[in-house]
């Protein structure tokens, strides 16, 4: 089909930035942004056979994919996925035709104030949810609140801090899926702290820790000249209170 992950990557990436008012573009890119999420979760699902096999299966994307399907515990499964995803590409592709892409640079496309704009709404985390990105979504959200408010895990594990990864390639909505389960009612009751922080590629521990502290209503009197006491005072405020931390934007593994 000459269709390219990165390339519809690119094409997402660029579409969140523009003021696109057609509702026929939106429809179109909210199907492709589906399709890329299922296609990540194809993806997902081959690593984690191959996890299965032992660390010695190190492989690329495409040699991951040929061994999944060459494989016939799994074949059947993921040839089902592989299948009704090509489906919908296709599908894609020709609503794609009809629809007059040369002219999107015709759009408002104010960069400067855009970008200004979603980096207040991260950081902010208002209630918006970005825009509808697929019933999988709502799917995974309910699926993530459950594991993160699940009664008996939390008495078994009230006392151990609990880390899962949202992971994929660029505009599948990952953000989204990360503020809907950090808006959902039932995280507010769980979590008596919640506190959201943008990382992005360049950061420091010290603005991260200062983040943290505000977002967590921390005392702000207490002196922030190092690390350590940054350290202290974060331990201090959220100190006998279960807490979410939600980082979005993880580029290092280092900034956690």
């Amino acid at each position: 089909m000459g269709i390219k992950l990165v390339d519809l990557n690119r094409f997402l990436a660029d579409t969140d930035k523009r003021n696109i008012r057609d509702e026929s573009v939106h429809s179109w890119v909210r199907g492709l942004r589906n399709a890329m999420y299922d296609a990540t979760n194809i993806i997902d699902l081959c690593q984690l056979k191959v996890v299965e096999r032992g660390p010695s299966w190190d492989m690329g994307c495409f040699n991951l994919l040929l061994f999944c399907m060459r494989n016939p515990l799994h074949a059947h499964d993921i040839g089902n996925h592989n299948k009704s995803l090509n489906k919908r590409l296709v599908d894609i592709e020709k609503r794609s035709k009809t629809l007059n892409f040369i002219n999107l640079a015709s759009y408002d496309d104010d960069m400067e104030k855009v970008e200004s704009y979603l980096r207040t709404r991260r950081e902010m985390m208002g209630e918006d949810e970005l825009g509808v990105v697929g019933e999988k979504i709502e799917e995974d959200t309910r699926n993530l609140v459950d594991l993160l408010t699940k009664k008996e895990k939390i008495v078994h594990e009230h006392k151990k801090v609990m880390v899962y990864a949202i992971v994929g390639v660029g505009g599948i909505g990952k953000t989204t899926l990360a503020k809907k389960i950090f808006n959902h009612d039932s995280i507010k009751q769980e979590f008596q702290k919640r506190i959201w922080l943008s990382v992005n590629l360049e950061f420091s521990d010290v603005d991260l820790l200062e983040r943290a502290i505000t977002r967590a209503e921390g005392n702000h009197q207490a002196p922030r000249n190092t690390k350590d006491t940054l350290e202290r005072t974060l331990k201090e405020a959220v100190e006998g209170c279960k807490t979410l931390l939600v980082m979005d934007d993880v580029w290092d593994h280092h900034a956690w």
